[in-house]
């Protein structure tokens, strides 16, 4: 079974890796990876919920700081050292990889053998991070949900077509995320509660 999803997993990486590639995605999917790129905008919209005459937006900016810190932690310190999976690039041939240093693409060339313990793979630090804001941030503002949910698969996409995750590793991430989403968004909904009724007491 597990050789099955295996051989899924590789057939959709190659599908979006390599038959999916094109100039505009080898242009666009680097930069929407980048996380620096989105330092500001996600700065303005943190100080946004901040500045705003709302306890829901001041305790859910808050609480998002405390969910990416956790998610980041469960998915690179806990489960990519027990999940042991090597990169694309460390795993397969001929992938369409971008290097973020040099900003170039290259075909890696034949692998004879996996190489283990250089880089981890799954889950997709990126996905569990992103995917988890997205359920949050949902959670709270729903209205948004198509937009944040349309980022977070934008980012999970490029993963795989940067050639640095597997598709699976995605969707691991994103469930991750979710997870770790969930155990946050319920005590921060029961915060948002106990102090609007405490300022309707007063």
């Amino acid at each position: 079974m597990l050789a099955f999803i295996e051989s899924i997993d590789i057939s959709l990486f190659y599908l979006i890796n390599r038959s999916g590639q094109n100039d505009f995605f080898d242009l666009f999917m680097p930069f929407i990876s980048n996380i620096k790129n989105f330092y500001f905008p996600m700065a303005m919209f943190w100080l946004l919920l901040v500045v705003k005459k709302s306890t829901k937006t001041r305790v859910a900016a808050i609480s998002i700081i405390v969910l990416i810190g956790i998610s980041e932690w469960v998915s690179s310190d806990l489960l990519k050292p027990a999940f042991d999976r090597p990169r694309p690039y460390h795993s397969l041939s001929y992938v369409h990889l971008y290097d973020r240093m040099f900003k170039t693409w290259s075909i890696t060339p034949q692998l004879l053998e996996t190489i283990r313990g250089e880089s981890y793979s799954m889950p997709s630090s990126h996905a569990t991070n992103i995917f988890a804001g997205a359920f949050f941030l949902s959670f709270f503002f729903r209205k948004w949900s198509p937009v944040f949910y349309l980022i977070a698969f934008m980012v999970g996409y490029s993963r795989v077509y940067l050639g640095v995750h597997f598709p699976f590793d995605v969707f691991v991430g994103a469930i991750v995320g979710t997870l770790c989403s969930l155990l946050v968004a319920w005590p921060t909904s029961q915060i948002i509660r106990f102090f609007r009724k405490r300022s309707t007491l007063q």
